[in-house]
């Protein structure tokens, strides 16, 4: 079992360059855990107790705001990890998630995480690289959100989904997501009926489609 999970570690890119030993030990401390569709992880505000890792499944990621209202802020899928900030620091969750899909998971817990962490350079090296990469993300939403408008954002978050949960084909970046509009206006910050407006408006002007399902983005759609 801990060598099945030393190989399934070992393919997320936060743990992909640790020595074998390292992954190893990871194993060790890690034990797998399942989430239905729809069921919730963890809420805004828990206890932050350890890291997640997404094996198969989709999640989303989540703010809540004092009247209840939610905010979808991220899709995370396989090999992804959940829970860096609360692992490192030991405050509340920033953010709840929740699986769109049944997924499965990977959890380390805290404490031998953080005795890990104290005696591997590479692995301290990782954490660092991920923090990085969240704060990026996180500068670059903000820059959508002040900067652009509603279309712009819509069709630059359409294609982010694309790649990184759909696919892209010749033309045609197609979205395979099953979304509905209302968690689109989530991740955007605007309502559902805006969102709905400007779908419309981006398939008769032929630059999107919607089939089902699917969201067609053609390569011609100028953000």
């Amino acid at each position: 079992m801990a060598g099945d999970l030393s190989a399934t570690i070992s393919k997320t890119m936060l743990f992909s360059g640790l020595d074998p030993d390292d992954l190893r030990r990871l194993a060790g401390i890690a034990r797998e855990s399942t989430l239905s569709a729809g069921q919730n992880l963890f809420e805004q505000g828990d206890e932050s107790d350890g890291l997640y890792i997404v094996v198969t499944g989709i999640l989303r990621i989540y703010l809540t705001a004092e009247d209840t209202r939610e905010a979808t802020i991220n899709l995370l899928e396989d090999g992804e990890v959940i829970g860096e900030m609360g692992l490192l620091d030991g405050l509340q969750r920033s953010a709840g998630v929740a699986a769109l899909t049944d997924a499965k998971l990977i959890f380390i817990p805290r404490e031998p995480f953080m005795a890990l962490l104290d005696t591997s350079p590479k692995l301290a090296r990782s954490i660092i690289l991920m923090l990085c990469e969240r704060l990026r993300a996180a500068n670059a939403q903000v820059d959508q959100a002040i900067f652009h408008d509603l279309r712009h954002r819509l069709l630059v978050l359409l294609r982010h989904l694309a790649v990184i949960h759909g696919r892209v084909e010749d033309d045609v970046s197609i979205v395979d997501l099953e979304l509905t509009q209302g968690t689109l206006a989530q991740m955007l910050g605007a309502s559902r009926e805006a969102v709905n407006k400007q779908l419309r408006a981006l398939a008769k002007e032929g630059r999107i489609a919607v089939k089902g399902a699917h969201i067609e983005i053609f390569r011609s759609a100028k953000a």
